[in-house]
């Protein structure tokens, strides 16, 4: 497939992209190897096998890993100096390949990108600089497969469904991509297009995943691993069901009226299918060109506020999780309010495990120590405190009550500070070194929306009265 508009510069949001991101210093000022890596991605067909998609990462990984050796012999006798130049270089490097790759292959292994883009602190700034474009200025498809798409969903062209359907996507990430509309009835919408054979990349990468987790299948907790596996594929082929996230979209709409300044676009059923999902536009921007633009802490903890309670009222009234935080989602509009948009991740929480989070939150919050316990060993599948090790009881019970820290807090809590983001990542990464991630699936889903969302108010440098919203919303839903 050639692309019939040309190159790079031609198709915007890979414009944006590429001056969005640095060139290689000397070696490419220009960014000719980025303009080559991006204009290569929407030629190409994405690999749905599990042993191509394999062989895909196991080759990323070998000419990662022979790149950063490389950086390792070249530095040995160098300078400090060049010692860091070299270093940069190769994080830049390595991470223009994750990119290239990531965008190629779409899907799980995207969204893996996406989630390494939201953690500062935790990857080198070059890689979460340049995956950050994942979220939504990712490759996209080319307009001859997106007119294949609406011919089998439809049996029209866009031109033929819309007043006007604009060809260039302006947004592209893991499972689709959007591009802007006009109904005949005069309304600007964004269309979301799936991209094709989606779903049959994500059983591939969770095929190869529980492939390569076989060597574990004699531990005591392999049950719980292919028990959480099996929530993650039915979570991930939910996103692929734009008809289930049509739902989603409509029940949290009607959770917000006018006076909350949070807007979720409207959703126009007749133009939506399984794989294409048509809403209301919304005017605005994401967090990096809203950061850009150096808001002050009044802004910045406006819409930290916004964030907040849109969450919260979620989970305490519908009891769901939006477990996809990612900047992408999160739409800054100039007259203040927050849109929200992409839904398909909702994790429903069941009623035992809400009951247990209730629980926990007024152990935390009462300062009662054997009720954390308790509650800890239970979420990690066990019956009673004595049960679990020491160790494990004390690491897990870290993560868990800095997880709880803004519940406890009264008045404002400062998501910009560096130490108890820090501190957090750490406690995290060490339940991961340990391997103490015995727990029921729920808490996979918890703990990326924690990470994700702290990542992006980390960046805002915001701060809210959380305990004031949690109080509100944990009220109303009695």
């Amino acid at each position: 497939m050639q692309i019939e508009e040309g190159t790079v510069n031609e198709l915007p949001c890979l414009k944006q992209l590429m001056m969005a991101l640095p060139g290689e210093n000397d070696k490419d000022p220009a960014g000719e190897k980025l303009a080559a890596i991006l204009n290569q991605v929407p030629a190409r067909k994405v690999p749905v096998s599990s042993f191509s998609r394999l062989w895909i990462l196991g080759s990323l990984h070998a000419k990662v890993a022979l790149g950063y050796l490389t950086c390792w012999l070249r530095s040995r006798f160098a300078e400090a100096g060049e010692k860091e130049r070299l270093r940069n270089e190769a994080h830049l490097t390595a991470a223009l390949q994750l990119l290239g790759t990531m965008g190629y292959m779409r899907g799980a292994v995207m969204k893996l990108g996406q989630l390494l883009a939201s953690l500062p602190l935790v990857v080198p700034e070059e890689f979460a600089r340049t995956l950050a474009s994942l979220h939504f200025q990712a490759p996209p498809m080319h307009y001859s497969v997106v007119r294949e798409v609406f011919l089998d969903e439809f049996g029209r062209e866009p031109e033929e469904l819309f007043a006007s359907f604009e060809r260039r996507a302006f947004a592209a990430a893991s499972l689709g991509q959007v591009h802007r509309a006009r109904l005949h009835s005069g309304e600007e919408v964004a269309v979301k297009v799936q991209y094709p054979d989606i779903a049959r990349t994500i059983k591939s990468d969770l095929r190869n995943l529980r492939i390569l987790l076989q060597p574990m299948c004699m531990t005591a907790d392999w049950h719980n691993h292919l028990e959480k596996l099996a929530d993650i594929e039915e979570m991930l082929m939910m996103e692929t069901d734009y008809q289930q996230e049509a739902r989603f979209g409509r029940e949290i709409r009607n959770n917000f009226t006018s006076e909350d300044r949070i807007v979720v676009p409207r959703i126009y059923e007749e133009y939506s299918t399984r794989r294409v999902l048509t809403t209301e536009y919304l005017c605005g921007v994401h967090l990096d060109q809203f950061l850009a633009a150096d808001p002050d802490q009044e802004l910045r903890d406006h819409f930290t506020h916004l964030i907040t309670a849109a969450t919260m009222r979620l989970l305490y009234r519908s009891h769901w999780l939006l477990a996809d935080p990612n900047p992408g989602n999160y739409i800054f509009m100039d007259d203040g309010r927050l849109g929200l948009i992409d839904f398909g991740c909702t994790r429903v929480i069941t009623d035992e495990e809400w009951r247990l989070q209730r629980e926990f939150e007024r152990a935390v919050i009462n300062r009662d120590e054997a009720g954390i316990n308790r509650a800890i060993a239970r979420a990690c599948l066990y019956n009673d405190p004595e049960e679990m090790e020491p160790e494990r009881l004390a690491v897990v019970g870290r993560g868990a009550l800095w997880q709880m820290e803004p519940w406890k807090t009264e008045g404002l809590f400062d998501f910009g500070d560096e130490e108890f983001f820090r501190r957090g990542i750490d406690t995290f990464l060490d339940v991961m070194r340990r391997r103490y991630d015995r727990g029921k699936p729920l808490y996979l889903w918890t703990n990326r929306f924690v990470l994700g969302a702290r990542g992006i108010t980390f960046r805002l440098k915001g701060r809210c009265d959380f305990r004031k919203i949690y109080e509100q919303e944990s009220d109303a839903c009695l």
